[in-house]
């Protein structure tokens, strides 16, 4: 009797440091939407004084980071000049935050979605990653640049150029090894970053 209930005391505490492990994972996904990759992340889990500019997103359940081409990516319909200077000529960056009030599968939903599960400290270095990417000093917060894509988007000042080896997809490989998936970070293609990172957290 007091082996069993030795073994259901073990079973309690296992499952007790299993729920706490799970509680410190943070679900982000890779969202790829054919041409373009971005990151989505729960709002809840983003810390406000990280990347301030979730504040212009109120009410937002899961929010939408991309990396790109300042003229190309603001432009809903682009013409033939915008695509072949983002295409043959370094152009200023911009940062495109998408407020969704469901998560990503259901927000797009003919995009691939890749889940990537990490712990904290993971976690913790893709946001640094992101909030790096504005073009901002240290705590400020950026003014929008304007409206983005969809209902609820921004569009803000980012760091970089846009080049052909230097995408959208290419800002997502770079993010995701901040994070300490083993992934290349000189993709350009989405459909290469999106399996890339699906091959990384299989292999984790």
């Amino acid at each position: 009797m007091a082996r069993i209930a030795a073994i259901l005391f073990g079973l309690c505490v296992w499952l007790s440091l299993s729920g706490t492990v799970a509680a410190a994972e943070r679900l982000v996904h890779l969202v790829n939407i054919g041409w373009h990759t971005g990151i989505a992340i729960r709002s809840a889990d983003i810390d406000p004084d990280l990347i301030p500019e979730v504040g212009d997103l109120p009410g937002a359940a899961w929010i939408e980071f991309g990396w790109g081409d300042a003229a190309f990516y603001r432009d809903p319909d682009p013409a033939i000049a915008s695509y072949l200077s983002a295409a043959f000529v370094e152009t200023p960056a911009v940062m495109h935050l998408v407020g969704m009030p469901a998560p990503p599968s259901r927000y797009f939903p003919e995009a691939e979605i890749v889940d990537v599960p990490l712990d904290a400290d993971s976690f913790r270095k893709l946001l640094t990653h992101i909030s790096a990417s504005f073009a901002r000093g240290q705590g400020e917060r950026l003014p929008a640049l304007g409206p983005g894509l969809y209902r609820q988007s921004w569009f803000y000042d980012a760091f970089g150029t846009f080049t052909l080896s230097n995408t959208c997809n290419t800002w997502v490989a770079h993010a995701f090894a901040a994070a300490g998936l083993e992934i290349d970070t000189d993709l350009s293609r989405a459909s290469t970053v999106t399996e890339r990172v699906r091959e990384a957290v299989t292999s984790r």
